[in-house]
């Protein structure tokens, strides 16, 4: 594997162990993992603002956060994107209606043609 595949694969992994040991419930068992590059880096906090207020009131969103890299002066760490979010849902019919509600809609149209790049990572806990 690439080094470049290994850093990203490290990443959702430790979202995934923080979001884990953050919450007091377990992570949902669809996770839907968005890191988000803009163009413009300043509109980061807009950015984050629009995520929270469109997307955690979808329906059948069972768990959402979202948030900006955390700089604790650890080398190695990937700090290259400006958001990252995640939104849980516990069946895939409701991942499926959050792809195509409204809000998630005006969210996409609205940034996407701000972003420098997206990666999305959909994470299923089998065990859920």
């Amino acid at each position: 594997m690439g080094a470049l595949f290994m850093n990203r694969l490290l990443t959702v992994a430790a979202f995934f162990l923080l979001f884990a040991t953050a919450c007091q419930s377990q992570p949902s068992r669809i996770n839907h993992v968005v890191m988000i590059k803009l163009h413009d880096e300043t509109a980061q906090p807009s950015l984050q603002l629009d995520c929270d207020r469109l997307l955690p009131s979808i329906p059948g969103v069972d768990t959402y956060w979202c948030g900006q890299h955390g700089d604790f002066g650890r080398t190695g760490i990937d700090d290259n994107y400006d958001v990252a979010l995640c939104v849980g849902f516990n069946r895939s019919e409701d991942y499926a209606a959050y792809l195509i509600h409204p809000q998630h809609l005006e969210l996409v149209n609205t940034w996407k043609p701000q972003m420098e790049w997206i990666r999305i990572y959909d994470v299923v806990d089998e065990s859920r």
